[in-house]
């Protein structure tokens, strides 16, 4: 005899259940960023809780040290007038400080993220018992966040953050074979604290400072790999829900039984509340984190500038990090612009789903106040005060692209000049 499952105020028909789960919780679904998330301690399980805040203090002390090592050599940088090397420094340690501050954010919204993920679940769960229509919808919504969210930007994450610890063994390698006097290099050079600059390169301060920093690099890639993924995953998730609903309705519009198009429609109303309930957990989980993205991108591209109108050049490695800094903003204000479409996508969904064919009128009610809510925009915003959409993304980068071409006009136009000068006074 086959079995059924559901779910209370499910929005899908029900079909058969199977022995074979094809839609996974979210643990299993999306494995890499659930293992960054633990090993960073992000993951926010009601019961490790107090294992990851001691794991969250253990950080904060192996940490410790390469912070002080930095803000003494920024001071002893600004006494020297050296700024090149405090910019330097800003613009490695800048997104580090941020990375050991959404692990105490993230502990702090702990119960959103994980009321986020016990819906991801329950859906997941549901979704097995769906039509086979139903779930191409979330296959493919699935496929699309393990590609892009997971591997995609694990990929950007680990580029960006293993170009300095390769190039500093590369270099090192090369210099040992092919140089009589070898130079050592350093993944990010920072001055041994209260010694002579030369210093830094003894051993074994040298080879104990790699190791250390290797291990801050691995600390840089999962933690933002893990943070930051999960928020594409939530907006991918609550986009695929969006989709399903509508496709719902166009169901329930071929419904003949009239109580049972009413007892779908009502389900796809409690659908489009949960929705509701999730998107805020989502605004109340990432709001404050998104708002620190848009101030660290605006001094990092300051950084870039200041070298550019100082002529100190770049260098490559803080060039990739750069453009991994802008990829960190394109991401949230990618999706955060995916989920206001998709949710302007609903009201149309909804007018076409067949109402038309329906003699109901109360189905008809129904549908005239579903399209009223999902016309009203679902927008994502930084510190409560400003959305998050492309748009944001599109004034960041013109304006950016706008003042760097400015300054290295002036730039060059001021090197020309002094030129001009100094072969004038030299004759």
């Amino acid at each position: 005899m086959k079995t059924y499952k559901r779910k209370e105020s499910s929005t899908l028909p029900l079909v058969p259940a199977t022995d074979v789960q094809e839609f996974k919780p979210f643990r299993e679904t999306y494995k890499i960023i659930t293992f960054n998330m633990i090993v960073g301690m992000l993951y926010p399980t009601p019961d490790t809780a107090a294992c990851r805040l001691v794991g969250i203090l253990a950080i904060l002390v192996v940490m410790t040290p390469v912070c002080f090592a930095a803000l003494l050599d920024m001071w002893t940088s600004w006494v020297r007038g050296d700024i090149i090397n405090i910019i330097r420094h800003c613009t490695v340690m800048g997104p580090f400080l941020g990375a050991i501050f959404k692990m105490m954010l993230f502990f702090y919204s702990r119960k959103e993220a994980w009321a986020i993920i016990q819906k991801i679940d329950a859906d997941h769960a549901r979704y097995n018992t769906i039509p086979e229509e139903h779930k191409e919808i979330a296959r493919r919504h699935i496929q699309n966040t393990q590609y892009y969210s997971e591997k995609c930007w694990s990929i950007t994450v680990a580029t960006c953050v293993l170009t300095f610890p390769l190039t500093a063994v590369v270099l090192t390698l090369y210099n040992s074979v092919f140089k009589e006097e070898p130079i050592k290099y350093m993944i990010h050079d920072i001055d041994k604290p209260f010694s002579p600059r030369e210093d830094r390169f003894s051993s074994p301060y040298f080879e104990v400072m790699f190791f250390y920093m290797s291990i801050c690099s691995l600390f840089y890639i999962i933690s933002f790999t893990g943070f930051d993924a999960f928020f594409g995953i939530t907006i991918n998730h609550a986009c695929m829900k969006m989709e399903l609903a509508c496709k719902t309705m166009a169901d329930a519009m071929l419904e003949v039984d009239r109580g049972s198009r009413h007892r779908r429609m009502l389900d796809v109303i409690s659908e489009q509340n949960d929705l509701f309930g999730m998107v805020e957990l989502i605004q109340e989980t990432f709001a404050i984190w998104l708002g620190i993205i848009v101030i660290a991108t605006m001094l990092q591209i300051c950084n870039c500038m200041y070298q550019i109108i100082e002529g100190y050049g770049i260098d490559p490695r803080y060039l990739v990090f750069i453009v991994g800094t802008i990829a960190h903003i394109y991401l949230p204000c990618r999706y955060a612009a995916k989920l206001q479409a998709s949710a302007l996508e609903v009201s149309t969904h909804l007018y076409c789903c067949g109402w038309e064919r329906v003699n109901d009128e109360r189905a008809r009610k129904m549908i005239i106040f579903m399209i009223a809510r999902a016309q009203i925009p679902m927008k994502i915003t930084a510190f409560n005060m400003f959305f998050f959409d492309m748009d944001l993304f599109v004034s960041v980068s013109s304006r950016t692209g706008k003042n760097i071409y400015t300054l290295e006009k002036k730039n060059t136009m001021r090197k020309l000049l002094y030129r001009m000068y100094t072969l004038w006074w030299s004759q």
